[in-house]
C-alpha cells in the first residue's frame, strides 16, 4: 500500500468498530474535566483550609471557618475516584464505560450542589 492509497474496506470497518461513539467520547471527555477539576478543587480547598485561619487571624481579621474538612475530602474522594474510572475506562465495554462516566458526573454535581449551594 503506498502513501496515499486508502485501505481495504474491511480493514476500516474494523477499526471504525473498536472506536467508541462520539457520544462516548463526549462522556469520557466530561467525567475526565470533571474529575480532574475536583481534584484540583479539593487540592485548592485544603490548602485555603490550612493556611486561611491562621493568616486572617494574624492579620486581625477574626477566626475563619473554612470550607470545612467534609467538604474538602468529599471534592477529593469523588475526584480521585473519577481519576480512577478515567485511567482504567479504556479495557472496559461501551455499556460500563458510560455507566462510569455518567456517575463520576453525577457524583461530582451532588458533590458541587451539596458544597456549594446547601
Amino acid at each position: 500500500m503506498t502513501a496515499g492509497s486508502r485501505p481495504p474496506a474491511d480493514s476500516r470497518a474494523s477499526t471504525d468498530a473498536a472506536r467508541p461513539s462520539r457520544w462516548l467520547r463526549f462522556l469520557d471527555g466530561l467525567a475526565g474535566l470533571l474529575a480532574a477539576g475536583m481534584v484540583i478543587l479539593g487540592v485548592l480547598l485544603l490548602a485555603s483550609g490550612l493556611i486561611a485561619p491562621p493568616v486572617l487571624s494574624a492579620a486581625g481579621l477574626g477566626p475563619a471557618a473554612g470550607p470545612g474538612w467534609l467538604r474538602v475530602g468529599a471534592h477529593l474522594l469523588v475526584g480521585a475516584a473519577g481519576e480512577l474510572v478515567v485511567r482504567n475506562r479504556r479495557n472496559w465495554s461501551p455499556a460500563v464505560r458510560a455507566t462510569a462516566d455518567l456517575s463520576v458526573v453525577l457524583a461530582a454535581v451532588v458533590v458541587i450542589g451539596w458544597a456549594w449551594w446547601l
